[in-house]
């Protein structure tokens, strides 16, 4: 029986895809860096260290520390006029509140987290981890086991909720439900062949699957 329900963050809660790629092309192409956004929309997904080779190839630690403290800058400033929520977030997470423990496990930055997410709904969270707190970020099952622990669960009683194929990898290795949202990078066939258990097209869509039995399922 699910007892807990974890969120990924990025493409799952937020919908901020054109603004986390905005900010990788801008951080990469203003230090002189060949990228197109095309290329940074296909990485999107992969945490920040392995989009550091994706993009920016063999470069030093401190260059890296350049460009994604500038990356971080400009999604700030991107997202104060253009940061938006899915329209049914609000709504799931007060709903499912009510019948599960929830939490958000993302290889995003807490300061970009706490600086944007809604105080209301981010008290909704029992727990919360992100990729600056993580030794080995997903997919490695590592950061879903700590979130089991932090939230006292066991594997099977807790489901995850993200938008990416290395969400997908993350909750099998670590014996967790996998759900998939076709609302970020991926596609319904990305995440089912990543090994989903569930994908649907929204939030409206997993709530109904969750509170009622029911639900676009699609893997």
């Amino acid at each position: 029986m699910l007892k807990a329900i974890v969120f990924d963050y990025n493409g799952t809660l937020v919908d901020d895809l054109d603004l986390a790629v905005e900010s990788y092309f801008r951080a990469g192409t203003e230090r002189g860096y060949p990228l197109d956004r095309e290329k940074v929309r296909k990485h999107i997904s992969q945490p920040p260290s392995a989009k550091r080779g994706i993009y920016f190839g063999p470069i030093s630690d401190a260059e890296w520390a350049a460009i994604i403290g500038r990356r971080k800058q400009l999604y700030a400033e991107l997202a104060r006029s253009a940061f938006k929520l899915f329209p049914e977030t609000e709504k799931t997470l007060t709903a499912l509140s009510g019948r599960y423990r929830l939490g958000v496990l993302s290889n995003t930055f807490r300061s970009l987290y706490e600086m944007l997410f809604p105080r209301h709904l981010a008290g909704l969270f029992q727990a919360s981890l992100f990729f600056d707190e993580v030794p080995d970020p997903k997919p490695s099952p590592a950061p879903m086991r700590s979130m089991l622990q932090a939230m006292g669960i066991r594997a099977h009683e807790c489901g995850y909720v993200g938008d990416a194929v290395e969400d997908v990898q993350m909750a099998r290795a670590a014996g967790v439900r996998s759900y998939g949202l076709t609302t970020g990078a991926c596609s319904s066939k990305e995440l089912s062949d990543a090994g989903a258990e569930w994908v649907g097209s929204g939030l409206g869509d997993l709530t109904s699957l969750l509170l009622n039995g029911t639900g676009s399922e699609k893997a």
